[in-house]
């Protein structure tokens, strides 16, 4: 009995992801190590994107190529960048040193959120230090629009180059990653965002 439950309820899931979500391979690695070439992703075409969330959108430089990249923060909030340390408002981004995969550094960024709930983590590398490209002085998101950055930060362009993003103008958000498991990502992966800590 409690097979064919399961069995029933796994059909449901397959059902309601074909019809409701979108699957597509990813090609590059500008979200290395947490989303890697060959992941097969699936992104949902609605919803709000919050801190954390992969969303797909129109490359700003390319508009005939899609990309990936993460959500940083949202519309109100500010991005400070100082001795190695990225804050979202006044809260500091925890970073975790993982370990290195030749020739980049690994490590674990996770958001801060409201107890008992615990923030989203996830995985980044770099080569340089610091990192490329971030402005000294904060940056304040504007109402309705989103600041991303990609896993990846030495090889890949976001908003630290083309600065923030329209909200309206994200195709999806990711909500499945499947792809080969490592030392620090497994084969299956449920991803959702956290909601943002307001000062």
């Amino acid at each position: 009995m409690n097979k064919a439950i399961l069995s029933i309820s796994a059909l449901c899931v397959c059902i309601f992801a074909c019809g409701f979500l979108t699957a597509i391979e990813v090609e590059g690695n500008d979200m290395a190590p947490s989303i890697i070439h060959g992941d097969r992703l699936w992104i949902v075409p609605w919803g709000q994107a919050k801190p954390g969330d992969v969303v797909q959108i129109q490359d700003p430089l390319d508009p005939n190529r899609n990309i990936l990249r993460r959500v940083l923060a949202i519309g109100g909030q500010t991005i400070t960048y100082d001795a190695d340390t990225i804050r979202v408002n006044k809260k500091r981004l925890r970073k975790q040193a993982m370990g290195e995969v030749d020739p980049h550094l690994v490590a674990q960024e996770t958001l801060w959120a409201k107890k008992p709930k615990k923030g989203h983590s996830w995985l980044t590398r770099l080569v340089a230090y610091p990192a490329t490209h971030w402005r000294s002085e904060p940056v304040t998101v504007p109402d309705g629009h989103l600041y991303l950055l990609a896993d990846d930060r030495d090889a890949a362009v976001d908003s630290r180059w083309w600065g923030t993003i329209p909200a309206e103008e994200t195709q999806g958000i990711v909500r499945v990653r499947w792809g080969t498991s490592s030392t620090w990502r497994p084969e299956i992966e449920w991803t959702v965002g956290t909601a943002p800590i307001r000062d």
